[in-house]
């Protein structure tokens, strides 16, 4: 079995591998090291308080490398209520994709393609799914239960094949953090992988040495599903939550509170992103080299 080409193909990545946009965390250094690796790094737009600074950001990015990249955008007003002026300058700048979340992207969808960029949904059920499908959606982010910061809450062993069934690429989103569970997301049918906590132990990742070291020590239990944070369900490391809600006045200590999802268990050292990245590809090739032999 061969890696899927589906995702890179259409976006010119080399590497089915797309480093999620994190909150705080994937800044320029990040989203060029996944590229230039053969990925394709993103960033949130809500990284930057200003469109001058979004804009700034791009330019960085296109200045160090020539590589595919893409921008998520929150589509949800009362979240980020510059939406539409962030995406005006990403489709000036030809970021080549968008990933929308926490919105429905009917009337975007058409304007983001018609800019010759590709989109791609976050989704966590099949309704949703079949929304943007309906509107042209390029590729569903299947973001699956155990996925870190907000998530779904169906497994991803079946939502992966369930949302396959639309024909539309799918990109695997929850828990994977090496090349066994990447090799595990093309044998239910994903054509890419979605990789952010994995990334956030990085050395280009933005998280302060606290956040990384709670990355290290976490496993799966230390993670909890709670929308006590923004409202919307998310997972958190614990401890940091905890700690989060007892502070009465919490604007000052949400950057304190620590999303991550149920692969923390297999990470145990921060490397380079880039290794990071070609780390997990070549251990799902030799998983798929190897597959015949060991049944």
């Amino acid at each position: 079995m061969m890696l899927p080409v589906n995702i890179t193909n259409m976006i010119g990545c080399k590497l089915p591998v797309i480093g999620a946009p994190m909150f705080l965390v994937s800044y320029s250094d990040l989203v060029v090291a996944v590229s230039e690796a053969g990925g394709a790094g993103t960033f949130p737009s809500m990284n930057f308080r200003s469109l001058s600074e979004l804009r700034d950001a791009i330019t960085e990015i296109q200045s160090r490398t020539s590589k595919p990249f893409g921008v998520n955008i929150i589509l949800h007003r009362e979240h980020n209520p510059d939406w539409k002026g962030q995406l005006d300058i990403c489709l000036l700048k030809k970021v080549k994709f968008i990933i929308t979340s926490l919105g429905v992207p009917r009337t975007i969808i058409k304007e983001v393609k018609a800019a010759g960029s590709n989109i791609f949904c976050d989704v966590t059920n099949m309704r949703m799914a079949e929304t943007v499908c309906h509107a042209g959606a390029d590729a569903l982010i299947a973001v699956s239960s155990g996925a870190g910061g907000h998530a779904g809450n169906i497994s991803p062993f079946a939502l992966i094949p369930y949302l396959s069934q639309l024909g539309v690429p799918v990109i695997a989103a929850g828990g994977i953090v090496n090349g066994k569970q990447m090799a595990a997301a093309f044998c239910l049918g994903a054509s890419a992988v979605y990789v952010g906590t994995r990334l956030l132990a990085s050395k280009e990742s933005a998280a302060s040495n606290h956040y990384k070291e709670s990355i290290l020590n976490a496993v799966p239990e230390d993670i909890r599903y709670s929308p006590e944070v923004s409202g919307i369900p998310a997972n958190w490391i614990e401890t940091s939550l905890e700690e989060y809600l007892s502070h009465t006045d919490k604007k000052k200590k949400w950057k304190d509170v620590y999303s991550a999802g149920h692969g923390v268990y297999d990470i145990k050292e921060i490397l380079p992103a880039g290794e990071i990245v070609k780390n997990m590809a070549e251990e799902c090739r030799t998983i798929f080299a190897n597959f015949k032999e060991s049944l």
